[in-house]
Formats: structure tokens, C-alpha cells, sequence
């Protein structure tokens, strides 16, 4: 590492491949002010014992944020006794398994937050380690799946016992909604505890499920969570009414939040309508409820759309939305919707100009339509004033489908897109094209779940391309399917 970063503090590695690793976490040690270091690998990591080893001898490090995704358990750290790290801060955005956990925060008595993953699916007994002392451990964010609430009491009591701040979610486990067990374990073993934020969602078997869940939800409404002022509520979704979630509400301290049929939801419909600050990721679960919704997300920059079936409502116009979000700070758009209503997704589209990210999943889009799309004035208005710079299409993308969005965004720069072996050979020489001056800005390509076949017709393709110094990367999906990515 030459010299000149010596005085480098903050360093992030997105979207790498851990064949790299080793090289740069040797550098690391060359840097003597890395305070803050983020690391996000796109393919399998053979061993993480061996990165986490390497970061926590990095001596000033602070926070660190780590994704590594190990496809196979090689058993866990050895219990630090002389080397420890520094950092206070960690967040592990991959599944942590239960018997990794005394290992890898041995190595971190300093902490004051942690966010992780954690699951047992492999069913491992969680074994107390009682010398394991984080005394400075204040806030922890913990996503829980495949373990049961004597295990996650098991933990709060050896090692998060002293935290003031715990947010839990939780999927697909309905016996943590007894109250009980949650008061009992807050009044012995969480004296500190000042915020409890918990999210449980999980699909149930049978309508006599949900009612039970429901009952068992109103044991939150005594005097012990009223006296904490820790509130909560549920909702009911899904078509067949079967999926509950129960989250803690007033105030709602989560960045992301899912909106569906409010008749079902806990509270008072008579509630007059309230901003929600933290939220800055929305997802719209049924077209009724932009009319219905009372909140308002005043911080909103993502909106994911999801109502693929619906019949559209008559009273429904776009400018609703701005009921619930500003629509002009919004900055990506995700649409998983039924492909004749794509119309109104260029009309929404028009109404957010500040939009650089687009991503639509769709089965799939009529030649036709696109074509009538195309020649109205709203699609030739807003290709020449919107500012979308990516765009994510996760449908198989014929010659014609690739035509319609790059002339809809002029300004591209990076294209994610599935393509077949029957259309990779007409898209590849149009994106590639010299004379195609609406392509001119587009300088970054990834193809999703290419074949080796497919692969193999890429790599010719490139060969051929004189007027281009084409480089290209790919990463494993699974066995038979790659994902690839180009730049030149």
C-alpha cells in the first residue's frame, strides 16, 4: 500500500470478490488511522474465521461492516483470551450461526453496538461462556430466524444483559408473542433496558392462527408496557388474510416500513394521520391503501410497488401518493406489478423527477404495448427530462424490451438485465454499438444468471469488439448460472 494513504481513516469495499481478500486485509495493516472499514464480498468467502482474525488486528478500527457469505460451517473462533480488537461498532449483514456468536464478540470487549443476523437452523446448542464480558454493549439489532425464545433467553442472559437499546426481527416464529416470557426476562435480566423495538411476521396456518395471535397481542396493553410507553401494534395481509406481523409503533424507529389493508390493523381507524420521520424505504403492499394510509414518510426516498393482481381502483389517481411521500425526493423506484399497468409507472415516473434508480420485476412485457407506450407524449416527455441513471429489469429482456428503456432513459450509465441464449446475440451488438449515440452514456453491464453456454457467446462477442476495451468479471450464482458484469 503506498505510503500516501497512511492517513486514510475511512475505506470501503463494495461488491468484491473474496479471491482479493487476503491481499487487501494484508494491506489493511499498512494503514495506522483506519478507523472505519466496510467490506462487501459478492461471492462466497472459503473461511470467514480467517478475515475476522485479520480484521481484528487492525489496531485503531472502530466500526466495521462486514457482508460474508460462507456456504459451508467450519466451526467458530477459539475463544479470545490475549488479542483483542478495538472496534465498537460492528454490524454482519450475512447469517451469523448461534455457535459462532462466544467466539466472534470475545475478540470485542470494547463494543457499544452490534448488528447481526443470527440463526440456529443447524440446531446447535448454545453453550454459556460466562467470562465473555461486554460491559460497554448498549445497543443491539438483532435479525433472528430458526431459534426458539429459551435460546435467544439463553443469550440475553449471558451476554446482552447490560444493553439499553434492542430492536428484534423476527420471521416465521409465532411463540415469541408471548408476553409473558418477554416480561419476565425484561423485570430479572434487563434492568437497563431503556427502547424495545421488536417486528414479528410469519404466515399463518389457519384463520383460527390469526386469532390467537391477535389475543395474544393484548396482553401488550397492560400496565408493565404502558409505564415504559412501549407501544405496539398488528396488521393482517396477504390475499387470504393469513400473514401477521406485530411491531412496536409510537414512535416507529425502523428505516423501513410496508403498507397493507389498514380495515385489519390494531388501531383505531379514527387516528388522525401522523408523519413517521425514520422511514425512508416504503413498500405498498395494495393500491387501495395509498388512498387510505395515515402516515405520512416525510424522509421517503425509495418506493417499492407491489401489487401485481389488483383490479385498478376508479378513485385511485396518482397524485395520491403524495398522501403518504413526497414523490419529487424520491430517489429509487422497485415495481413488481402485472405488465398492462405499466402505463401508470410512466406516469409515476413523470410525477418523481429526482428518480436515478428504476427496477421492475414483471413476467413479462407485450411488444405492442411498448410500442403505444413509445409514441405518447408522456413517454417522450419524460425521456428527455428524467434522471435515471440505473436500471434494474428482472425479466428476460428481448431486443425490443431493451430498446424501450434505454430510449427511455438517456441518460444510462449502468444496466442490470436478464437475457436469454435466443436474445443475447441481437442486444449485445445494440448496447455495444458506436453509432448508437443514446447508448453513449451507458458504460457499466451486468447480465444476471448467464448460462456457461451463454457465457461462452459472451466472451466471443467481446473478442470481436475492436472499437472497445471491454473488461468483464463474474460471479457464481450456483453451479450453472453466473452473473457478469462488463465495464469499458
Amino acid at each position: 500500500m503506498p505510503s500516501k494513504f497512511t492517513r486514510l481513516e475511512n475505506l470501503i469495499f463494495h461488491g468484491i470478490k473474496s479471491f482479493f481478500l487476503d491481499a487487501i486485509l494484508m494491506s489493511l495493516l499498512t494503514l495506522p488511522c483506519l478507523s472505519s472499514l466496510v467490506i462487501d464480498c459478492i461471492d462466497n468467502v472459503e473461511n470467514k474465521n480467517v478475515v475476522f482474525y485479520q480484521i481484528f488486528r487492525l489496531p485503531v478500527l472502530k466500526y466495521c461492516k462486514l457482508s460474508l457469505n460462507e456456504p459451508f460451517s467450519l466451526g467458530s473462533l477459539p475463544i479470545a483470551t490475549t488479542e483483542f480488537s478495538s472496534i465498537e461498532h460492528l454490524v454482519i449483514t450475512k447469517l451469523l450461526r448461534l455457535d459462532e456468536l462466544n467466539g466472534l464478540l470475545s475478540y470485542v470487549p470494547k463494543l457499544h453496538l452490534l448488528s447481526i443476523h443470527l440463526s440456529n437452523r443447524f440446531s446447535e446448542t448454545y453453550q454459556q461462556q460466562h467470562f465473555i464480558h461486554l460491559n460497554h454493549l448498549t445497543h443491539v439489532f438483532l435479525n433472528i430466524t430458526n431459534m426458539n425464545f429459551k435460546e435467544f433467553e439463553l443469550i440475553i442472559k449471558n451476554l446482552f444483559n447490560r444493553v439499553e437499546v434492542l430492536c428484534i426481527t423476527l420471521k416465521d416464529d409465532s411463540t415469541y408473542l408471548y408476553e409473558n416470557q418477554w416480561k419476565q426476562l425484561i423485570l430479572f435480566h434487563m434492568h437497563h433496558l431503556r427502547i424495545f423495538d421488536i417486528m414479528i411476521s410469519y404466515t399463518a396456518d389457519s384463520s383460527a392462527d390469526i386469532f390467537i395471535s391477535i389475543s395474544l397481542t393484548n396482553h401488550f396493553k397492560s400496565q408493565f408496557w404502558f409505564e415504559r410507553r412501549w407501544f405496539f401494534e398488528y396488521q393482517i395481509y396477504n390475499d387470504l388474510l393469513d400473514g401477521f406481523i406485530f411491531y412496536s409503533i409510537n414512535p416507529y424507529r425502523r428505516k423501513s416500513y410496508s403498507i397493507y389493508d389498514e380495515r385489519v390493523m390494531s388501531t383505531s381507524s379514527f387516528r388522525p394521520k401522523c408523519n413517521i420521520n425514520p422511514v425512508q424505504f416504503v413498500k405498498i403492499q395494495e393500491q387501495e391503501e395509498i388512498i387510505n394510509c395515515r402516515y405520512y414518510f416525510p424522509n421517503a426516498i425509495e418506493l417499492t410497488l407491489s401489487y401485481f393482481y389488483e383490479k385498478k381502483n376508479q378513485n385511485f389517481h396518482l397524485t395520491s401518493f403524495n398522501n403518504i411521500i413526497p414523490l419529487k425526493q424520491l430517489t429509487k423506484l422497485v415495481i413488481h406489478i402485472c405488465p398492462d399497468r405499466f402505463v401508470e409507472i410512466i406516469e409515476l415516473l413523470l410525477l418523481s423527477p429526482n428518480i436515478h434508480t428504476f427496477e421492475i420485476h414483471c413476467e413479462s412485457l407485450k411488444y405492442f404495448d411498448l410500442i403505444s407506450i413509445e409514441n405518447s407524449e408522456t413517454f417522450q416527455l419524460l425521456s428527455k427530462t428524467n434522471n435515471i441513471k440505473e436500471i434494474i429489469i428482472m425479466l428476460d429482456c428481448t431486443l425490443e424490451i431493451t430498446k424501450f428503456f434505454v430510449n427511455l432513459c438517456l441518460r444510462l450509465q449502468y444496466l442490470t438485465m436478464k437475457i436469454s441464449n435466443d436474445n443475447l446475440q441481437l442486444v449485445l451488438p445494440f448496447l455495444f454499438s458506436k453509432s448508437n449515440y443514446i447508448t453513449h452514456n451507458l458504460f457499466l453491464l451486468c447480465i444476471k444468471y448467464m448460462s456457461n453456454t451463454e457465457f461462452d457467446i459472451l466472451e466471443n462477442f467481446i473478442v470481436l469488439q475492436e472499437s472497445f476495451d471491454v473488461y468483464l468479471t463474474r460471479t457464481k450464482v450456483n453451479p450453472y448460472n453466473n452473473d457478469v458484469y462488463l465495464w469499458w
